[in-house]
């Protein structure tokens, strides 16, 4: 492997997946991305990202089920979630003492930031 931190990208909006794609790769970043939660979920091998970010709201499966079969496979996976609703939802006592809540939309500078913050600041 070259050394380049790994992100799995799971939103059902294309054009957003595609967009932070963008951004991600062209900070250095390896992206896989998804924009149907089930399949990112059937085709998730553990140890495989550094970083996982994952829509909360997304047709048949949303991002609390999605990390929860994350968790299944890989207990220690980095998860952070992704919003665009004006209230953050509440996140219950499984997912509080891991979890950060990006709300889109957000900056390419912010993005990085936070990517940066819990990739390398952990």
């Amino acid at each position: 492997m070259n050394g380049k931190q790994r992100i799995l990208l799971v939103d059902d909006e294309s054009d957003i997946t595609f967009t932070l794609q963008s951004i991600l790769e062209d900070n250095g970043f390896i992206v896989d991305i998804y924009t149907n939660p089930v399949s990112a979920l059937r085709n998730f091998q553990a140890n495989s990202y550094d970083l996982i970010l994952l829509d909360i709201k997304m047709p048949d499966m949303n991002g609390f089920q999605l990390c929860r079969g994350i968790r299944k496979k890989d207990k220690k996976a980095n998860i952070c979630f992704l919003t665009a609703s004006e209230t953050i939802p509440d996140i219950t006592k499984e997912f509080s003492s891991v979890f950060t809540v990006i709300k889109k939309p957000i900056t390419n500078n912010d993005l990085i930031r936070i990517v940066h913050d819990l990739l390398y600041k952990r």
